[in-house]
Formats: C-alpha cells, sequence, structure tokens
C-alpha cells in the first residue's frame, strides 16, 4: 500500500483528536487530564471542516471564536470533521501558537515563545528547547486521547455527540474555571 493511501485510511484518527483537542478546551478549560500537567490546549481563531458528502466540502471558520460558533456546530452536526485548526497552548507564562493538521499531525505556522539567550547559540538551545516543550505538551495529550480512546470508543464517541448538540443548543460552554487559574 502506498504511503498516501496509508495516511487516507488513518487520517479519521487525526479528525477525531483534533475534535477531542476542541472538546477539551471548551469543557475541560484546555487540561490535558494528567496529574501535574497545568498547560491548556486552546483552538484559536481558525478551524478547517471537510466532508466528502454533500454540497459543501469543506468550511473554512477564521477570525472572532470559531470554535463556539454556531456555524462550526451545525457543520458538526452534519457529518463534516475538522481536518485543520489553529490551536494555542500555554504552560506557566509560556505560550505556543501553531496549526494541526488531521491527516498528518504535523504542526504548522509555529509561532514559539520568546527566546531568552543572548548570544546566537544560546537562542538556539533555547529555541530547540522550546520546540521540544511544546510537542512534548501536544504528544501527552495525544497519548491521553490514545488511551481514552482504547479504553471506550463508544464512550468518546458519545460524549463527543453530547456535546456537539449541546454547542447547536449553544449550551457547549463550560462554566467551569481553568485549572491553571485556581
Amino acid at each position: 500500500m502506498k504511503p498516501l493511501e496509508l495516511m487516507e485510511q488513518g487520517r479519521f484518527l487525526g479528525e477525531e483528536f483534533l475534535l477531542w483537542l476542541w472538546l477539551r478546551s471548551m469543557t475541560e478549560g484546555g487540561a490535558s487530564g494528567e496529574d501535574g500537567d497545568g498547560s491548556g490546549c486552546f483552538v484559536d481563531d481558525s478551524i478547517q471542516l471537510v466532508s466528502e458528502r454533500g454540497e459543501v466540502k469543506e468550511i473554512s471558520l477564521r477570525k472572532g471564536n470559531p470554535s463556539e460558533s454556531r456555524e462550526a456546530f451545525e457543520a458538526l452536526s452534519r457529518g463534516m470533521r475538522p481536518s485543520k485548526m489553529k490551536l494555542r497552548l500555554l504552560s506557566g507564562d509560556l505560550e505556543w501558537v501553531f496549526t494541526l493538521s488531521a491527516a498528518t499531525l504535523d504542526m504548522g505556522t509555529l509561532k514559539l515563545p520568546p527566546s531568552t539567550g543572548k548570544a546566537p547559540h544560546e537562542r538556539l538551545h533555547d529555541r530547540i528547547f522550546l520546540l521540544e516543550e511544546g510537542a512534548g505538551h501536544l504528544e501527552r495529550r495525544l497519548k491521553i486521547f490514545l488511551r481514552t480512546r482504547a479504553e471506550g470508543p463508544e464512550v468518546l464517541q458519545e460524549s463527543m455527540r453530547t456535546w456537539v448538540r449541546a454547542g447547536r443548543s449553544g449550551e457547549a460552554i463550560s462554566a467551569g474555571e481553568a485549572p491553571w487559574e485556581a
């Protein structure tokens, strides 16, 4: 089987992961769910949704807060799936902003936290550390998602369906505080 065919077959898992990140950003304050991890991951200002059926094959929602928009939840309820989204990851006073593709789980257009190094080699080491740190936060979330999915895919899918239905009626946003604000 060709590499592109293999990627296409596994794309649904990336789409579910993006949807799970979106759900957690709105219902769990973006928390990873891992003890001791005070980082938060939020959908930023861009979401791309795709579908193989229907007349509309792709919708791009940009600017403002598309993750909480009725248009996004309507698209999800019609069977569209997230294919790419811009995410904001926060840990302490550090912030990473990047796009994540469902098909390949590639981090694109990555904006790292500022480097504190003075010399060029110090900045390079700083940026490599920050890149690894940001990727580590995302990787922990992926592991938690895969573990959750393996323990009960039906439970996960039903929680996502319930969340999408709540989003269509405007009730998907959690009233709780983010864990790092405590």
